[in-house]
């Protein structure tokens, strides 16, 4: 959300910045990972997006991130198009 009121009732969208909790498999407990500006705006550390977020779930699971599909008309299509390890989180 911003970090200030819109023109209407609430706060508006705002997908620069972002929180997620992670717990257990096997990960890295007990720390905050990168940071923002003071208005919590935008990232000024470590700016890592959803698809890294996604290659850590899916590592965990034991499903390769870099591997592709076939979709029907036999194109290959990536898991993940970007993305990578959030070494912070691994042992």
């Amino acid at each position: 959300r911003l970090s200030s009121n819109s023109t209407g009732t609430g706060r508006d969208h705002w997908p620069q910045a972002y929180t997620a909790l992670l717990s257990g498999g096997g990960l890295k407990m007990g720390q905050v990972v990168g940071a923002t500006n003071s208005k919590a705006e935008y990232p000024t550390e470590r700016p890592y997006t959803p698809q890294h977020l996604l290659w850590m779930v899916y590592r965990h699971l034991g499903i390769d991130p870099t591997a592709t599909l076939t979709d029907y008309s036999g194109r290959p299509v990536h898991i993940l198009e970007s993305g990578g390890v959030i070494p912070e989180l691994v042992s």
